[in-house]
């Protein structure tokens, strides 16, 4: 993550957002996210359906309302996707990924967070704006 995020400023912008919201700053990185997790060679960016799945896995989550018991196993879901690819040769997006959601997620499930449905709305928009931005610089492989 440190190779795309200026690690403690832009983190205290996700937390800043998760916990109060989104502001201009937010969208700025979420964009610099998305176009980062669509770079890179063909094998090692983030694939669309491997986004697209743990999005629509929070969306459906959103339908339900906010269940931190539920919310906090996209961690390890995500981790078991990391690890399907993960090998000592290449660096793929999707720990990226990972490596944002885990901050994030911990951030709307911390004890500090007063308001986590609040939180978890937070979270999917800033995620929206990530899966936007993503699609946007994504190149497809035709």
């Amino acid at each position: 993550m440190e190779q795309y995020l200026n690690n403690q400023q832009d983190i205290s912008i996700l937390e800043n957002a998760i916990r109060n919201g989104v502001t201009d700053d937010t969208v700025k990185l979420a964009e610099k996210i998305g176009k980062h997790l669509a770079s890179g060679n063909p094998a090692e960016k983030l694939k669309t359906s491997q986004l697209r799945k743990f999005f629509g896995e929070v969306k459906r989550q959103q339908m339900t309302g906010y269940k931190e018991s539920s919310f906090v196993l996209l961690k390890p879901k995500l981790a078991y996707a990391v690890g399907r690819v993960k090998d000592n040769q290449n660096h793929y997006k999707i720990e990226d990924l990972y490596e944002v959601l885990s901050k994030t997620i911990d951030v709307v499930v911390s004890k500090d967070t007063i308001d986590k449905p609040k939180a978890f709305k937070n979270f999917i928009a800033i995620f929206e704006a990530i899966v936007a931005y993503h699609k946007k610089y994504i190149v497809k492989d035709n």
